[in-house]
């Protein structure tokens, strides 16, 4: 049981980490350097279309989405976890959000939709879609890689405890 409590809370840190790494990026991307395609993070977006509107509740949105994945990851490869598989993933999430979660944003699929016509200050004002394509790619291989590395850095720790 205890084991158990462990290995959960491990999973959810590192679920946590990685969608820390994702967030840092588009922080800085959106809010210091201003060259993200949007002016909000896609969590908050899709709330904001849902007509919930406050930043906290896109920021968990946004965590609590990583450490999903990050369970999901853990459970399906057990030990045979790795960074490329990761990264594998990462890019089917990102593959999800073209064509899932952006048309329900109002972005369209891989950004094709109407939000370019938006005034340049409207929340979900998005610059062009291969911008916004390139740049989620990005910060979903950092999600990708960051979740592998962590992975296999708490698999390679806790090996060496049990020895």
């Amino acid at each position: 049981m205890k084991k158990s409590i462990q290995k959960n809370f491990t999973i959810a840190a590192v679920g946590f980490l990685a969608s820390l790494a994702m967030f840092l990026v588009l922080y800085v991307t959106i809010n210091v350097v201003k060259i993200a395609p949007f002016n909000i993070f896609p969590s908050s977006a899709f709330l904001y279309n849902l007509g919930i509107e406050g930043r906290g509740y896109g920021l968990l949105l946004h965590f609590c989405y990583g450490v999903l994945w990050s369970y999901v990851f853990v459970y399906t490869f057990e030990e045979d976890s790795s960074k490329r598989k990761a990264i594998i993933l990462s890019i089917l999430l990102w593959g999800f959000m073209m064509i899932v979660y952006s048309p329900i944003i109002g972005w369209g699929i891989f950004g094709m939709g109407y939000a370019s016509y938006l005034p340049a200050d409207h929340p979900l004002y998005l610059v062009n879609s291969f911008s916004y394509i390139f740049f989620t790619l990005i910060v979903h291989l950092v999600y990708g890689f960051s979740l592998g590395y962590l992975t296999n850095v708490v698999s390679t720790v806790s090996l060496r405890v049990k020895t």
